[in-house]
């Protein structure tokens, strides 16, 4: 109870309605607040505890959903978002990091059927109109502790979840799987750590292993690797990214030797958000740009750090991607 009203008080900033999200029950202030002959769109903010956004949610677990898109009005909402692809159907608990989940949620009139689809959660059909009104998902965001917020992208095109960059690490077990062979036939297989991201997406924990050369020759170096591939790190609250810097002309850098610009990135996207909206580097109206120029010997790699120019960054996380540019630029 002292949580939820933690949360209507934080949430008395928004210019919209506050609906608290609780455990169990539907959202019965969403008829309350939908007016049939109103003129515009009608919006509400749903405020959500990170401990409700788990696979093992109820309401999730029993598919209380209906819809596609537009969903009957006791669907939960929890349920809705996996559904969409906002969040993880799979996850026990966000990122530790994560202390609210906002929802703004568009209510709309009842529709005359609901369809069923199979996505992450598959939802389920409904075949009358319903009393009252419908609702649709219009944006989410995810509240860290530090204030920041995290505007997270739906999957609703089912494209392939990001994938995890896993390698083992020195302090990884070698686990032996016996089952149903004995131990002559045994096989050991690496147990390697994953970490979650700051929008809770899998990313590879780092190490030195992970940014260190994989052989001598030239295509096998980290370096060269960044001529089609930009370098996202992340700290326990910040972003940062290392791309190739193009000369003028084109060119990499003077002489052919090819630099790099370091930067801090302003807004924390999904990597679908990342290719679709921004490109991949990012663009620089979306970066604080550190350094410049910077040769590839000039970043100094340390167990947990990376320093540059006489100055430390913390890690804890790495993942690599691909240049891409975007299909609608957030940015012109």
């Amino acid at each position: 109870m002292d949580a939820s009203r933690n949360l209507a008080r934080r949430g008395r900033e928004s210019k919209y309605p506050i609906v608290v999200y609780r455990d169990g029950e539907p959202l019965k202030e969403l008829q309350d607040h939908y007016k049939p002959n109103a003129e515009g769109e009608q919006i509400i903010e749903v405020l959500i505890l990170p401990d409700f956004m788990s696979k093992d949610n109820k309401r999730v677990k029993s598919r209380q959903i209906w819809g596609d898109l537009v969903y009957t009005p006791d669907s939960d909402l929890v349920a809705v978002l996996m559904h969409l692809g906002y969040f993880a159907h799979n996850l026990s608990h966000p990122p530790n990091t994560v202390v609210e989940v906002r929802v703004l949620v568009k209510l709309l009139p009842p529709q005359s059927s609901y369809p069923s689809k199979a996505r992450f959660v598959k939802s389920r059909a409904w075949s009358t109109a319903t009393e009252g009104c419908s609702y649709q998902v219009d944006k989410v965001h995810l509240i860290t502790r530090t204030g920041v917020a995290v505007e997270l992208a739906p999957c609703i095109d089912e494209l392939p979840a990001t994938q995890a960059t896993v390698q083992p690490q020195p302090s990884d077990r070698q686990a032996l799987n016996t089952r149903g062979t004995g131990t002559k036939g045994a096989k050991a297989s690496q147990e390697v750590s994953v970490q979650f991201n700051l929008v809770n997406e899998p990313w590879l924990r780092y190490s030195l292993g992970a940014v260190a050369d994989k052989g001598l020759k030239h295509t096998q170096l980290t370096s060269a690797r960044l001529r089609s591939e930009a370098l996202l790190l992340e700290s326990a609250s910040q972003r940062y990214q290392i791309a190739i810097q193009p000369a003028a002309g084109g060119a990499q850098g003077d002489a052919g030797q090819d630099v790099f610009t370091f930067a801090r990135c302003k807004q924390l996207l999904t990597a679908t958000m990342m290719a679709k909206k921004a490109g991949v580097p990012m663009p620089a109206p979306m970066l604080e740009v550190i350094e410049t120029n910077v040769e590839w010997e000039e970043f100094k790699w340390g167990v947990s750090t990376l320093c540059l120019r006489g100055k430390e960054y913390p890690l804890k996380r790495l993942h690599f991607m691909r240049h891409c540019k975007p299909e609608d630029p957030m940015v012109s």
